[in-house]
C-alpha cells in the first residue's frame, strides 16, 4: 500500500485522490454546477441513505482510473454526495446525508457536508452552484475556500491537497473565512489564503513561494 499522511490519527487520506477531486469540483465550479464530495476512511453507512438503485454494488471502481473518470463526472451530477474511501475507491453516490450542520447563507449541500465532515476521518469538498466556489470542510469546520473563476496556478490543488493531508491539523476560526492551522511540530503556523499572499504568524508569505515548496513555505521556525 503506499504511502500516506495522517492528520492527528484520524484521515489516511492518498493525496492524489484528494487532488483529483478538488480539480473536478473547480470544474463544476467553473460551470456554476452543484457536486458534493466525501473522502472518509470511515463507515458511513449510517449516516446515509441511497437515493437511487446501485447499479456498481459488485463492482470495485476506483475513482482515479481515467476510463472510470467521465463516469464519476456524470455520478457527481446526481442529487446526493459521492462518497470515496481512504484508497480512492467508490462507496456510494447518491448519498442522502443524514448528519446535518447548518451552514449560514447555503442550502442543504453545504449543511449535509458541514455536518458530514464532523465524523472523525472525513473530508468534505463540495461545488456551489449558486456563486462556484469549491469549498473543503473538515470537523465541521470549512478549512479553504476556492473562488474557481479566478486565475489559479496548476499547482494549486495540489499543494491544497499537500497541506489538508499534513500531519497535526488543528482547526481555527469558522464559517467561510478559509483559515488553517498547519501543524509542523515543533512549530505552528496559522495560514489564510488571501489573494496572492498567505497570512502566516510570523508575516505574509507569496502564494508563489507556496505553490513552490508546500508546508515547508509557511513552516515558522522556533525562536531560540
Amino acid at each position: 500500500m503506499k504511502e500516506k499522511e495522517k492528520i492527528k490519527g484520524e484521515i489516511d487520506l492518498e493525496k492524489k485522490i484528494v487532488k483529483l477531486i478538488i480539480d473536478i469540483a473547480m470544474e463544476f465550479g467553473q460551470e456554476k454546477k452543484g457536486s458534493f464530495f466525501i473522502i472518509t476512511n470511515r463507515n458511513l453507512k449510517p449516516y446515509y441513505s441511497w437515493l437511487y438503485t446501485n447499479i456498481l454494488e459488485k463492482t470495485r471502481v476506483k475513482v482515479n482510473d481515467k476510463r472510470i473518470l467521465p463516469l464519476i463526472k456524470k455520478l457527481a451530477e446526481l442529487d446526493g454526495a459521492i462518497i470515496i474511501d481512504e484508497d480512492g475507491y467508490l462507496c456510494a453516490y447518491g448519498a442522502q446525508i443524514k448528519k446535518i450542520k447548518q451552514y449560514k447563507g447555503h442550502g442543504t449541500r453545504h449543511s449535509a457536508a458541514l455536518g458530514i465532515s464532523e465524523v472523525p476521518g472525513t473530508i468534505s469538498i463540495i461545488s456551489s452552484e449558486e456563486d462556484g466556489a469549491v469549498r473543503i470542510m473538515k470537523g465541521g469546520k470549512t478549512l479553504v475556500e476556492i473562488n474557481p473563476f479566478t486565475k489559479t496556478p496548476p499547482t494549486l490543488s495540489e499543494k491544497i491537497a499537500e497541506l489538508i493531508t499534513s500531519p497535526s491539523l488543528p482547526l481555527i476560526g469558522g464559517g467561510s473565512i478559509g483559515a488553517l492551522a498547519l501543524g509542523l511540530n515543533p512549530f505552528m503556523a496559522a495560514i489564510v489564503f488571501t489573494g496572492s499572499y498567505i497570512i502566516t504568524k510570523s508575516g505574509a508569505k507569496s502564494l508563489s513561494e507556496f505553490l513552490k515548496r508546500g508546508p515547508k513555505a509557511i513552516e515558522e521556525k522556533k525562536e531560540e
